[in-house]
């Protein structure tokens, strides 16, 4: 019979005490039914091209035998060419087959990039409030992370140039376009600024940008490696997805960085999966290779226009000057600040009983002692207008009850 005493496994030091996410941890409370969920970063299902993949997924089926085989670590020809192709499209040139790797999603290819990078002694910094998994990703790696401030208006380069003149690190993960969860987006000036920084302190720069192709409202900016130029291209790397725009069950990313970066990536994607999925990887490149994609994307990105300006027209009419925010031009998210004595915190176990979730802002806050308690972010993505509406109208109902001391049978982990 097996024993009840847990062995006193000798873990890896960033595995010693694992945190929990808090984001997950809401999961049972927004799956319940008839609850009215903005917590989650996922995208619309009923948006999915179920069409299109099914087609490109048929055409690859004629030749399916080609498709068991084992990929090339670094990707099927096919995808990186049509990835690059993709790239080009937003401003970035790159050499499929020597700057640019497919990866299972951008969350592997940040992985690859701070395992190559980073060991103990190193130093990386990341946003805050920024997406938990990437600084989990560097910590992994036994290096110290230390977070940049940033808000609305993106990463505060002035004070992420000061405290790399103080800590030297090796590399820094910025979303530029409509951050996770701010929904913020960095100026050129600002790009253009970032560059300079690596370049002067020799570390990579990593632009994450899986939300950079749903805008909806406003002018684009470049991405900054289309910005990089002579020697600030040897610092930058970009790494995006497909999550976001086709599915996020193919798990398709992929990263452009220099030659001797990506090299030593796919060494490291060796160690962890020998290669992503040859078959999903030719339905995908097939699927932007028949133009789904081209006449896909625009039909998302009118959606969520839709969503967002529902949701920001809930908030003005049912919060009014109980709530603070800046209308996103893009991506997925709402960065909202409740602005009475009330923190999010302590008005979720309100929402979650009226039935509408949303993630307090402390769960994006490496450090909680920076954390702004009366922060929340607001996901627009997966719910409809008429939902979103309501949503709102129930926030407000939870925030009353929240005001009156009202009984919660919620209790929330700390």
């Amino acid at each position: 019979m097996p024993s009840s005493t847990v062995p006193e496994y000798a873990f890896a030091a960033p595995f010693t005490h694992p945190p929990t996410s808090p984001i997950r941890r809401l999961a049972p409370y927004a799956n319940r039914p008839g609850t009215i969920s903005m917590a989650g970063g996922y995208p619309a299902q009923e948006l999915f091209d179920v069409a299109g993949l099914n087609a490109a997924a048929a055409n690859v089926g004629t030749r399916l035998v080609d498709c068991l085989q084992y990929s090339n670590i670094e990707g099927q020809a096919s995808l990186r060419h049509a990835l690059a192709r993709l790239s080009a499209q937003r401003g970035i040139s790159c050499d499929p087959d020597t700057e640019l790797a497919v990866t299972g999603g951008s969350q592997q290819a940040l992985a690859l990039l701070s395992r190559v990078m980073l060991q103990p002694g190193d130093v990386a910094f990341v946003e805050s409030p920024g997406f938990p998994n990437s600084a989990q990703t560097m910590r992994h790696t036994g290096a110290t992370v230390l977070t940049v401030p940033s808000g609305p208006e993106g990463v505060d380069v002035e004070a992420l140039a000061r405290m790399a003149a103080i800590h030297k690190p090796k590399l820094v993960s910025v979303v530029a376009t409509f951050s996770n969860p701010c929904g913020a987006t960095l100026t050129r000036e600002k790009r253009l600024r970032l560059l300079e920084v690596a370049v002067e302190h020799r570390f990579l720069l990593v632009e994450d940008d899986p939300y950079g192709e749903l805008r909806f409202s406003g002018a684009a900016v470049p991405p900054i490696i289309a910005l990089a130029t002579g020697e600030a291209r040897q610092w930058t790397a970009y790494i995006s997805s497909m999550s976001k725009t086709m599915a996020p069950g193919l798990r398709i990313g992929w990263m452009i960085a220099p030659a001797e970066v990506r090299r030593r990536c796919t060494g490291a994607k060796a160690a962890d999966d020998m290669a992503c999925s040859a078959w999903i990887q030719e339905i995908v490149a097939q699927y932007l290779a028949d133009g789904h994609y081209d006449q896909h994307v625009p039909r998302i990105r009118a959606a969520y226009g839709a969503r967002c300006a529902a949701l920001g027209d809930a908030l003005r009419t049912h919060m009014g000057d109980e709530i603070t925010f800046l209308q996103p031009q893009g991506g997925m998210f709402c960065w909202a600040r409740l602005t009475g004595a009330i923190d999010s915190t302590r008005l979720l176990p309100h929402a979650i009983e009226h039935e509408i979730v949303y993630v307090p802002g402390n769960a994006f806050y490496s450090d909680p002692a920076q954390a702004d308690a009366q922060a929340m972010r607001l996901s627009f993505a997966t719910m409809n207008e008429a939902q979103i509406t309501e949503g709102i109208v129930r926030l407000r109902r939870a925030l009353r009850a929240c005001e009156a001391n009202e009984p919660v049978s919620i209790a929330l982990a700390a």
